[in-house]
């Protein structure tokens, strides 16, 4: 699978390339899956999978009673989650992937893949000259 780096404006006549990838999540317990491609971050010092609480509520995931982890951001903020397993859709793959949820993730990065549950899974190259992500499996 091949994926161009996704753009931003990091000022009037500059960008800025962000490893991310199109991804779908879906929910076996409610049945869900999302309708809509979700931008995904790939972040290689995330230590797993995170997902913010809303699309998790769309999903139909239920935080009542599960047990709350914490983690510690790359700027020392502590932040809880709690754990539920989701099935992510990769390109062509899917697979049971557990995922932290949290209300405290950036705006900007609703979704973050890390190396438990996505690096994990795939060999991934950056090609930042070329501008280009390769995931393998």
């Amino acid at each position: 699978m091949e994926y161009p780096y996704f753009e931003l404006p990091a000022g009037p006549e500059e960008l800025i390339f962000k490893p991310i990838i199109p991804i779908r999540l879906s929910y076996r317990k409610t049945h869900k899956v999302t309708n809509f491609t979700l931008g995904a971050l790939l972040d290689t010092g995330a230590d797993v999978c995170f997902c913010d609480d809303n699309i998790g509520a769309w999903l139909g995931v239920n935080p009542k009673g599960k047990k709350k982890h914490q983690f510690t951001a790359a700027n020392n903020q502590i932040f809880e989650t709690y754990r539920e397993t989701i099935t992510l859709h990769v390109g062509d793959m899917h697979y049971q992937c557990p995922f932290f949820f949290s209300n405290t993730l950036p705006k900007n990065s609703p979704l973050i893949l890390g190396t438990k549950g996505f690096f994990d899974h795939f060999t991934v190259n950056f090609d930042l000259p070329k501008k280009l992500i390769t995931i393998d499996t």
